[in-house]
C-alpha cells in the first residue's frame, strides 16, 4: 500500500472508529508521532490491515471505547476520496505522502470533507483539491 493511501486509510478509519472528524485526529497522530510509527510499522508488517494499525494506535493512545452513535460513517468513501486529493496535491507541489497529508488535513476543504452532514466526501477529487488550492 502507498504511504499516502496508507495514512489517509488509518486517519479515516480511526475517525470512523472514534466517531472523530478526520482533520481532527491527522492532527493528533502527527502531534504525538503516530504518523512516523504507521509508517514504520509499514515496513516492518506490510502485510497488515487496517484493523491491526487501529490496535496498535489504541494501545499507544488509550482513547476512550468506541463512540455509540457514528457520525462519520461514510469513512470508505472518504478514504478513496481523500487518497486521490493527496495524490494531486503531491503531484502538483512535489510533496512525499506526509507533507501531502499535512496540506490536505490542514485545510478549511478537509474539516467539510470529514463531516458526514456537509455532503463533501460525494464530491469528485478535482472539485475538492481545486477548493484547497483556492484557500
Amino acid at each position: 500500500m502507498e504511504q499516502k493511501v496508507l495514512i489517509v486509510s488509518c486517519v479515516e478509519y480511526y475517525s470512523f472508529l472514534k466517531n472523530i472528524p478526520a482533520d481532527k485526529v491527522f492532527l493528533s497522530f502527527r502531534q504525538t508521532s503516530i504518523l512516523d510509527m504507521i509508517l514504520e510499522s509499514q515496513k516492518n508488517f506490510p502485510e497488515m490491515d487496517l484493523e491491526f494499525y487501529a490496535g496498535m494506535i489504541d494501545g499507544i493512545v488509550a482513547m476512550e471505547s468506541d463512540a455509540e452513535e457514528n457520525d462519520y460513517a461514510h469513512y470508505k468513501e472518504r478514504t478513496a476520496l481523500v487518497s486521490e486529493v493527496v495524490a494531486l496535491l503531491a503531484k502538483k507541489h512535489g510533496f512525499d505522502a506526509l507533507e501531502a497529508c499535512g496540506k490536505y488535513y490542514e485545510s478549511q476543504t478537509a474539516k467539510l470533507v470529514s463531516e458526514d452532514k456537509t455532503g463533501y466526501y460525494q464530491k469528485m477529487a478535482a472539485e475538492i483539491y481545486a477548493i484547497i488550492e483556492t484557500e
